[in-house]
């Protein structure tokens, strides 16, 4: 019985000393094509810009002139907003907002984007809201352009 034991323990002590070869693949000459998951579609340029700080009042306008888009007893709440001034002298406005529907309901933070221009005769600003992500517009596209002008 002894004898059987060592040499039991012989043959396992001899086959844990022997490892399998495991294949091996050589790709030191291959090359993956690279792939630019959000730049598929199209190449758009953006044109360049500069920060812009909002004065209280340019923010008022911004926040009443969206609001006012509104005409079926919304209520708007704001979060941050950014501006960045493009070489046209034209803003592009990023920020979030907050929703309130007539029954109470609020659509949460969502990303909106406009147009600032100081295009009046007194230099003030006029400000043309454009796209509600989730609204007017998918929430991509209005953060990709957000984001390409600098306002985020």
């Amino acid at each position: 019985m002894r004898s059987r034991l060592l040499i039991l323990v012989g043959l396992v002590s001899g086959l844990g000393a022997c490892t399998p070869r495991m294949p091996t693949i050589d790709l030191s000459g291959t090359s993956l094509p690279r792939f630019d998951m959000f730049r598929s579609q199209n190449d758009k340029s953006s044109p360049a810009t500069t920060p812009y700080p909002l004065s209280r009042t340019e923010l008022a306008i911004i926040k009443s002139e969206f609001s006012a888009a509104f005409k079926d007893g919304r209520t708007v709440q704001f979060g941050p907003v950014t501006a960045r001034r493009r070489a046209t002298g034209n803003l592009v406005v990023c920020g979030l907002v907050s929703i309130q529907k007539p029954d109470g309901t609020r659509s949460g933070m969502t990303l909106f984007d406009g147009v600032g221009s100081f295009e009046t005769l007194d230099g003030t600003l006029t400000f043309t809201p454009q796209r509600l992500a989730g609204g007017n517009a998918k929430q991509i596209d209005v953060y990709g352009d957000c984001r390409d002008a600098g306002a985020l």
